[in-house]
């Protein structure tokens, strides 16, 4: 049987370590419950399968977060208890971001409860859709940025229907998505220009 102080101290020593990171001024949803690290996560829990979460990482970090992972699936299928599983799925979540965060040279700031961006929910909404209007109708679509938003999208909407399985042309899809979401997050406003109020 899982010992559960054991996995709290597991997840006390992670949170040591993002403490002693200096925070970026921009802050990535994808520290969210709301983002799509989350949902990811969500689909390799449910289907015990790591390839849904393993192209968010770089390649030198994924035996690390493939060691983490098989920890919290072992902890899992051991126990129905509400609080265990679900220190466990925190234990992975904040395993995962810091990794995926450390891929995009960000430190590791904890899971933050804070809203999303406008600007990148509206990202997300275009990817949804595969339309750029969502962000048309929001105002952040300018003159000024608009080539170089249409280009980064096309290479994000080639790369979107990728097989799970093929953790390589996932990790070239995850680079466009940061790419695409970072232009419309409020601390990355130097690469594109917002609406005026934005």
């Amino acid at each position: 049987m899982f010992k559960r102080n054991k996995l709290m101290a597991f997840v006390g020593i992670i949170g040591l370590g993002g403490s002693l990171l200096a925070p970026l001024t921009a802050e990535a949803h994808c520290d969210t419950h709301a983002g799509p690290t989350y949902e990811a996560l969500q689909n390799a829990i449910e289907e015990n399968d790591f390839n849904h979460i393993s192209y968010w990482v770089l390649p030198d970090s994924e035996a690390e977060l493939k060691s983490t992972f098989d920890t919290t699936m072992s902890v899992m299928s051991k126990t129905e208890d509400e609080e265990t599983l679900q220190l466990a799925e925190d234990y992975l979540f904040e395993n995962f971001v810091r990794l995926h965060r450390a891929g995009e040279g960000a430190p590791y700031t904890g899971i933050s409860d804070e809203a999303v961006d406008e600007g990148v929910a509206l990202a997300d909404q275009s990817i949804t859709a595969e339309s750029l209007q969502p962000l048309e109708d929001g105002g952040f679509i300018t003159d000024e940025n608009r080539t170089h938003v249409e280009a980064v999208f096309a290479t994000l909407l080639e790369r979107i229907d990728f097989d799970v399985e093929d953790t390589e042309a996932g990790r070239a899809y995850v680079e466009s998505y940061v790419e695409f979401t970072h232009l419309f997050e409020s601390g990355h406003a130097e690469d594109v220009e917002h609406h005026e109020g934005h």
